[in-house]
């Protein structure tokens, strides 16, 4: 638990630690922008939209995965379950161990990622 309160800025360039277990950062991606398929291990992310429109793709990495990092995971190919719409407002939680790529065909997205310790 923390003991003070943490604040976030829309303008910082990577994930800011505040409590142990969460960080968040907030990006600003234009068109066109494809994503290659990522899923973690350890962290599930939280995304919730700031502006415009995105597209995000869930399901299995498939094909030459590579640990790029501890429990993070690339590859350029992915098994897609299901595809998401997100506009300002929304959010979308993807678990851990969920492969997942984000798409932004036109104009400009913001979005604050969150990432969340899995327990």
């Amino acid at each position: 638990m923390a003991d003070k309160a943490v604040q976030y800025s829309a303008k910082g360039i990577d994930f800011a630690p505040g409590i142990a277990g969460f960080s968040a950062k907030a990006v600003e991606i234009n068109s066109p922008f494809s994503g290659r398929p990522e899923a973690h291990k350890y962290q599930h992310d939280l995304y919730v939209v700031i502006s415009g429109t995105a597209k995000v793709k869930t399901g299995v990495l498939n094909g030459d995965i590579k640990e790029i990092s501890d429990g993070e995971f690339r590859s350029e190919e992915m098994i897609v379950e299901e595809e998401h719409i997100l506009q300002i407002g929304d959010s979308l939680l993807i678990p851990t161990g969920v492969g997942h790529s984000l798409i932004v065909e036109s104009g400009t997205y913001s979005q604050w990622v969150f990432k969340i310790d899995k327990k």
